[in-house]
């Protein structure tokens, strides 16, 4: 089983990700290669990073039963939030969809079995960054801006997999979770969700 833990800058996801997962967590990625500026060769750029993140949580699904990712591997989102707030473009998020859907139909990336997704409001973002001294969190006005479109997203990704989102990080830990239906590489709905959100 692989879970995926999302939620705005400031969330608290690698808080609870580190608190929880242990050995099967699988880190968010900061790629030190420097980004292209081709829009189509970005769109891969992430995609693999993406893929390569997805390879790692399935390892460690094999190894213990269970992955944890600090945030989504299938990161489409963020383009499509940017674009959502007007900091971004329908093109790049275009791009970003033809490079992860290639993914998937290589499964080199897919869909988790379940999300615990948390948004909290701006203020608890605002607080939380400013008590946490461990991290420069870099452009945190604009990603504390995406919290919307990020519920957005995995409302519609909850509609195509019923069950599979859970708002909040468990206070229990992981526990015992149901897994959710529906094929980690599937096809038909990876394109009903970018139409959905981008319709």
């Amino acid at each position: 089983m692989i879970i995926v833990v999302e939620g705005p800058t400031a969330a608290g996801k690698t808080t609870w990700a580190t608190v929880h997962a242990g050995a099967a967590l699988v880190t968010e990625a900061m790629p030190a290669a420097e980004r292209p500026m081709d829009p189509s060769d970005r769109a891969l750029f992430w995609a693999q990073i993406g893929a390569a993140r997805w390879q790692q949580a399935v390892a460690a699904e094999q190894r213990a039963g269970i992955a944890v990712c600090d945030t989504d591997p299938l990161k489409l989102h963020y383009s499509w939030s940017l674009w959502r707030i007007g900091a971004g473009s329908e093109s790049a998020f275009l791009e970003q969809a033809g490079a992860y859907r290639e993914m998937v139909a290589q499964s080199r990336i897919g869909f988790a079995e379940a999300y615990f997704v948390s948004i909290p409001d701006s203020q608890t973002l605002e607080g939380r960054r400013s008590q946490d001294t461990t991290r420069r969190r870099r452009n945190f006005s604009l990603h504390a801006r995406l919290g919307e479109p990020l519920r957005e997203w995995y409302a519609a990704l909850d509609e195509l997999r019923p069950g599979s989102v859970r708002w909040s990080f468990p206070d229990e830990g992981i526990g015992e979770y149901a897994d959710a239906a529906g094929a980690r590489y599937d096809l038909e709905t990876f394109d009903a969700l970018v139409r959905r959100v981008a319709g």
